[in-house]
């Protein structure tokens, strides 16, 4: 059963606003007293954190406020608590694996339970949101990018992840979603970013458990628009 969101919830989803990570109870977690990059040299790769240095002259400093463990630990109790007969907007949590500021700008990459189907139509316009461009990757991943309603471009991969002891085809109505913004380091390539997005989708699909092992390749399998 697909999940219906108000205009008003439907635009948050889709400008990442919605992005705290939670305790056990549900209670936002405080951020960590001292961060760590080791998730996000993970979901970089050693490519992406040269790159990201680069772009910026080596004045990113990147940062984690979540390890994969913790993701691994959000996703599943998130996702083993949805049902198919669940209505009304979803209030999903994802985990921070990355993130770098400088200025005015800022990059981050967060992983959780998507807010929508893995066939959801992104590439047709919406009361709250520009049609994105779809790339199709294989039948268990999907790349998309473009401008959401407030101008900033974002990147985001579906990844059919199952989850055992969930109720059939939570990996499709449920798949992980893997974010990515970047107003930091001036790079308006998308392929690069979704390249990137892709190996931290690998490495977030490794770390969940995915009992449909899905196949996450290094690369977009055409040059995105």
């Amino acid at each position: 059963m697909r999940r219906q969101l108000t205009p008003a919830a439907l635009a948050l989803v889709l400008l990442g606003a919605v992005a705290c990570t939670a305790g056990e109870g549900g209670e936002e977690d405080p951020p960590p007293a001292t961060a760590d990059a080791s998730a996000c040299d993970a979901v970089l790769g050693d490519a992406g954190v040269a790159w990201l240095k680069d772009r910026t002259g080596g004045a990113a400093r990147p940062e984690a406020g979540d390890d994969l463990d913790k993701a691994r630990s959000l996703f599943h109790r998130q996702v083993k608590a949805w049902g198919p007969d669940d209505s009304g907007a979803r209030t999903f949590l994802r985990a921070d694996l990355c993130r770098a500021t400088g200025g005015a700008g800022r990059f981050e990459v967060r992983y959780g339970p998507s807010y929508f189907p893995f066939d959801e139509p992104f590439d047709k316009a919406s009361d709250v949101s520009p049609a994105q461009t779809v790339t199709e990757v294989n039948s268990d991943v999907r790349l998309v990018h473009g401008k959401d309603a407030d101008g900033a471009t974002r990147y985001r991969v579906y990844v059919r992840c199952k989850i055992a002891g969930t109720p059939a085809q939570q990996e499709s109505e449920v798949p992980i979603e893997g974010l990515m913004t970047d107003t930091l380091t001036g790079d308006t390539d998308a392929r690069v970013h979704l390249t990137r997005l892709l190996h931290s989708a690998k490495v977030v699909a490794d770390a969940f458990d995915c009992v449909n092992e899905p196949v996450v390749p290094e690369e977009p399998p055409a040059s995105p628009a």
